[in-house]
């Protein structure tokens, strides 16, 4: 009988073939264009594991962008208030913002291909997690009034943040995660450049 951590390993690697099959299929056409077979032949997974693992097309991508989620969201959860504190706050911040551009670069096909028909889904998700990080970890970090204009400033950070990234991804990730992230937080803490 074969370990459970062999077994799960096994469940890991036909995931991501399962995965990998459908962002390449999704570089092609629509999601609701594909198969079941196809994205089963390309995988070369057999159709019953893949309805072990998945109701459906929607159900994979759903799933996959919940783990793209949940891995982003450990990614912040490394940024504590202490450590964004060390040093200086843009400092800090900017530390947090490469590690995320990181994580795209890392996961470009995903973001490209199966996380846009989800986009408004995850941005929800993303906001309402930064939000309730800034609650319990980042609070005091910055100063951004009461609870309503502590919204408008998260929401315009994630919606910024968000934006720059679908951009950066559409233009083909030509510059690096650093000096993205380095651009983010110019706009962030300083905002536009002034006319000199």
């Amino acid at each position: 009988m074969p370990r459970q951590q062999d077994q799960d390993r096994r469940v890991r690697r036909t995931k991501k073939r399962l995965r990998d099959a459908l962002a390449a299929l999704m570089r092609e056409k629509d999601l609701g264009e594909i198969t079941v077979r196809e994205l089963t032949d390309l995988a070369d997974v057999n159709r019953g594991t893949f309805y072990t693992h998945y109701r459906d097309l929607e159900d994979l991508r759903r799933q996959v962008g919940q783990e793209l989620f949940e891995e982003l969201s450990a990614v912040l959860a490394g940024f504590q208030a202490e450590r964004i504190r060390a040093g200086s706050t843009p400092a800090g911040l900017q530390a947090v913002l490469t590690e995320v551009f990181d994580f795209v670069a890392e996961n470009r096909e995903l973001f490209v291909t199966i996380l846009g028909y989800g986009e408004m889904e995850f941005h929800t998700q993303l906001r309402v997690l930064i939000y309730r990080m800034y609650l319990r970890e980042w609070n005091g970090l910055y100063d951004l009034g009461d609870a309503e204009t502590t919204n408008y400033y998260l929401e315009f950070v994630v919606s910024g943040v968000i934006g720059l990234i679908r951009t950066w991804v559409a233009s083909g990730m030509q510059e690096p995660s650093a000096q993205m992230a380095a651009l983010a937080t110019q706009m962030i803490v300083q905002g536009l450049p002034q006319e000199s």
